[in-house]
């Protein structure tokens, strides 16, 4: 009975609470906005105004269950299960484990049934962006990504899912405020880090929204964006309307801190970038698509 007991509680492919199938999205009315911060790191400066237009954005990041129901229903093999694992936090700090995938959490251990509203952890940007495509397939919406072997073409005018341009992120997070974090200046009530998560990521949306009504912009975990990064992409900024970003790069942005990370991380303006196949137990995503 015991054997049986823990089975069912630590077998992979039960994540099966009540957890929207799909990740919801809040209309977020376009604006203009200030993107940076003039006492931030340098790669946040200048600060600059920029305009996005309307966009959806997820309340949420994506969540384990709704991150199976894609792996269920395509077959899809994440970049860690094809490869060497994923980096997990342990007694003697960060190390690369073979094996582990999205089912695990930060330590490398099966999450259990009741994990199915915490973020997924240790996916990398193409498989972020593979989910944003079969989302999209799902509702019969033109896909925003192609992939032609290791490379992958973005159609920023398609109606399918995406991953939000670094912009949208920031206004989203800031979300028409000046707060440091996203919607508050005490990042304890918006946000899991170092110091209050525990040394691990919590279950979605428990921390206060922003004025947008967009939840964990602040902590939780990375978040990746679409954009290529560029230490010095601000300083030679010449788009004004939808930025997005260098046209070439060797890392991505990510966005918003983790539970792993410091207040300065966690900022709605910082910045932080990792390789496109880079899986980590403090990095997740959210998706987003086009407004009307």
């Amino acid at each position: 009975m015991l054997l049986i007991f823990w089975l069912s509680i630590f077998s992979p492919g039960i994540f099966t609470q009540a957890v929207p199938e799909y990740p919801e999205l809040v209309f977020i009315e376009g604006g203009s906005f200030s993107l940076g911060d003039s006492l931030g790191d340098a790669d946040e400066k200048p600060v600059h105004n920029v305009r996005v237009s309307n966009f959806y954005f997820g309340k949420t990041e994506v969540t384990l269950a709704q991150f199976q129901e894609f792996i269920q229903t395509s077959g899809y093999q994440t970049d860690a299960e094809r490869g060497e694992g994923s980096y997990c936090w342990g007694p003697l700090g960060w190390n690369q484990k073979s094996g582990v995938c999205w089912r695990h959490d930060e330590k490398g251990d099966l999450r259990p049934v009741t994990a199915a509203a915490f973020p997924v952890l240790h996916v990398s940007w193409q498989d972020a962006a593979q989910y944003c495509n079969w989302l999209s397939l799902q509702q019969n919406l033109a896909l925003a990504y192609r992939f032609q072997g290791d490379s992958v073409l973005i159609d920023p005018a398609a109606a399918g899912y995406r991953l939000p341009t670094e912009a949208e992120w920031e206004y989203a997070a800031k979300a028409g405020g000046t707060f440091p974090y996203a919607g508050s200046a005490r990042l304890h009530a918006v946000g899991w880090y170092a110091g209050n998560a525990q040394k691990g990521a919590h279950p979605v949306g428990q921390k206060a929204a922003n004025a947008f009504g967009v939840f964990d912009c602040s902590g939780n975990v990375w978040e990746w964006c679409q954009d290529w990064y560029d230490a010095t992409a601000y300083a030679a900024a010449t788009d004004t309307l939808n930025p997005r970003g260098p046209h070439a790069g060797s890392a991505r942005v990510v966005r918003g801190g983790s539970w792993s990370n410091n207040p300065a991380h966690c900022r709605a303006s910082n910045r932080s970038s990792r390789f496109p196949d880079a899986r980590d137990c403090n990095l997740g995503f959210r998706v987003a698509r086009n407004g009307k």
